[in-house]
């Protein structure tokens, strides 16, 4: 990697990384447009990817208005309660099944069930991870920063890990690169980071999460494991297509489900336990 390459990777993750934690702290508004518009591009993202496979053609503006739709109406309650955002979330993806599945009799293209199947599976691997990240940030903003942190910092240990010692191939089909020794080496990272923040917030002033180092690190290990699976199913996919990176609206990491592939599998047992450690802590849900 020249210096050039180097600085333009640099420039564009320090852009990202600083638009997600200024989105996340600030919260209101700059939450709602930041994340809703990058639900809308990581939606409209990922059929196009998907739709370089011959005879797929999904609808991406579709996949892109229902993101939008859904991440609105979400956020825009503040703590929503699970029943809430279950029932919603539930009905609305069986409305798009069903909008999408009338515009496929329309539109007469080869593989019609198909096309559904990728538009409504859009929905469900990238918009509802979404609207959780939402509910996380309704409880509080610096959990769902937590979230983000532990895969940043799981990523990091297991790239260098697997860098240095990396000898053994975690699966050599899907993502090469990929070694046991980095995923031990990002538990590791994980475990450190989520004690941290466990004693970082033991010692808050202010927004106390009343998490033990327990629970902690709980969290930290199902966040890491479920975004090592996200970054696996995103190269699987990738893969399937025949192609290097998601996308190129990102210069020098590609796309953004190149960067929010982790993050997107995290999010859903991330959210689960958060829940269920505020039942056990005797707080509302």
């Amino acid at each position: 990697m020249n210096i050039k390459t180097l600085l333009i990777r640099s420039a564009s993750g320090l852009v990202y990384i600083t638009l997600i934690i200024g989105a996340i702290l600030l919260g209101g508004i700059y939450f709602k447009i930041i994340f809703g518009l990058l639900a809308i591009l990581t939606v409209y993202e990922f059929h196009t990817l998907t739709n370089k496979q011959e005879n797929i053609k999904a609808l991406p503006i579709f996949g892109a208005i229902c993101a939008a739709v859904a991440f609105a109406v979400v956020s825009y309650y503040k703590q929503p309660s699970w029943l809430y955002i279950g029932v919603f979330l539930m009905c609305f993806i069986l409305m798009c099944l069903i909008i999408c599945a009338v515009i496929e009799m329309f539109r007469k293209t080869p593989n019609p069930i198909n096309n559904v199947a990728y538009t409504i599976f859009g929905q469900i691997y990238i918009v509802l991870p979404f609207s959780l990240m939402a509910y996380i940030l309704s409880y509080n903003k610096k959990l769902l920063l937590a979230v983000f942190v532990i895969i940043w910092v799981n990523d990091t240990f297991a790239y260098l890990t697997g860098s240095l010692l990396g000898k053994h191939k975690l699966s050599p089909k899907i993502s090469p690169n990929k070694s046991w020794e980095g995923l031990i080496g990002g538990l590791v990272g994980t475990w450190g980071a989520a004690l941290l923040i466990y004693w970082l917030e033991a010692y808050a002033k202010n927004s106390y999460i009343p998490f033990t180092a327990t629970q902690w690190l709980a969290l930290g290990t199902a966040i890491m494991i479920f975004g090592t699976l996200g970054d696996l199913f995103e190269s699987l996919i990738k893969r399937t297509v025949g192609v290097k990176d998601s996308g190129n609206i990102m210069p020098g990491h590609g796309g953004l489900l190149d960067r929010l592939d982790s993050v997107l599998f995290a999010t859903l047992p991330a959210a689960v336990l958060i829940a269920l450690f505020r039942f056990v802590n005797n707080e509302l849900i």
